[in-house]
């Protein structure tokens, strides 16, 4: 649905209107009906890239494209529908109004405006706000008017920057729900977000930006399982000083103890055997063997280190 390749591109800024390049001959492709992530640092170059792939950047070099039509073409900008990071709406007409303005822009026929609105509305939950102006809605109510306006036109494809960003947790899991079920209706979204547990819970692809250069694409499951595996050992009963500096040997480090349950953390199986062993040794109850691999949070960090703003402030 997405490909990208070698594209480069930029921005002027400051006072004396220099050039900064952000994307310096990324590439990546998403495939069709995925929910892909767009993850990277501050200043990584995510929203340069969408602004080229809505068509409101040209690239300086390389090419993109979207349902095999390059960016910014009459056929790519109907294939897909956008809503950007902090919308913009004419704050004195209503929710009802909005939708049936921009149907009329996306070149809805006119019968099916006032119809499509109203599934919009219903689908987003604002039918009881329909008639109300826009100036009066909070964040989440913005933002899921943003996501309606996107779905106005029936896009193939949703490009979405930050969706997620200053939402409280029920405006989140209600806007991971509506994104989840694009893909059950046949659409692709390509959203980016700093909200990691948010792109784990429903991006089944990723993209990730490092350095002005694509540092991981595929499966969201493959980036993860580059992580290292921990296995969690947990005890019971009561332990002694000689106990406990046997586990800590075994393991690298002294267990997490809460009365008479205690937890090991090992990085590999011989870790964890050795543990196990210790742990008979001294009379200890071995309760549960657990892997478990890093969140995608604790992944990202792990690759990256932490976020931090680049040169620039670019996004």
């Amino acid at each position: 649905m997405i490909r990208v390749e070698e594209l480069r591109a930029g921005y002027r800024a400051g006072f004396r209107r220099a050039w900064r390049e952000v994307l310096q001959g990324v590439s990546f492709h998403v495939p069709r009906g995925a929910i892909a992530g767009y993850l990277g640092v501050n200043g990584a170059g995510k929203t340069t890239t969408i602004k080229v792939l809505v068509g409101v950047n040209a690239p300086t070099g390389g090419r993109a494209s979207i349902a095999g039509h390059p960016v910014g073409t009459p056929a790519a900008q109907r294939a897909l529908g956008y809503a950007q990071e902090a919308p913009f709406f004419y704050e004195g007409l209503t929710a009802r109004e909005l939708l049936g303005f921009y149907a009329r822009l996306s070149g809805v026929p006119r019968p099916e405006r006032a119809p499509r609105a109203e599934a919009l509305l219903e689908e987003v939950q604002l039918s009881d706000a329909g008639d109300r102006p826009v100036r009066g809605f909070s964040k989440g109510m913005r933002q899921r008017l943003a996501l309606a306006q996107a779905l106005v036109h029936d896009p193939e494809l949703l490009v979405l920057d930050e969706p997620l960003d200053g939402l409280d947790s029920m405006g989140r899991l209600h806007l991971r729900e509506l994104i989840a079920r694009q893909r059950d209706r046949g659409r692709t979204v390509f959203f980016s977000s700093h909200v990691l547990s948010d792109v784990e819970a429903v991006c089944d692809h990723l993209v990730v930006l490092d350095g002005a250069k694509v540092a991981y694409e595929g499966p969201t499951a493959g980036f993860m399982a580059q992580g290292d595996l921990t296995i969690e050992v947990r005890l019971a009963g009561a332990l002694t000083a000689d106990a406990t500096a046997a586990l800590a040997a075994a393991a690298g480090d002294p267990p997490a103890t809460s009365g008479e349950v205690h937890v090991v953390r090992c990085a590999t199986q011989a870790q964890a055997d050795a543990v196990v062993d210790a742990a008979r040794a001294a009379g200890l109850q071995v309760v549960a063997l657990t892997p478990a691999r890093h969140s995608l949070e604790e992944r990202f960090l792990e690759a990256f280190g932490r976020p931090r703003q680049a040169a620039g402030g670019a996004a």
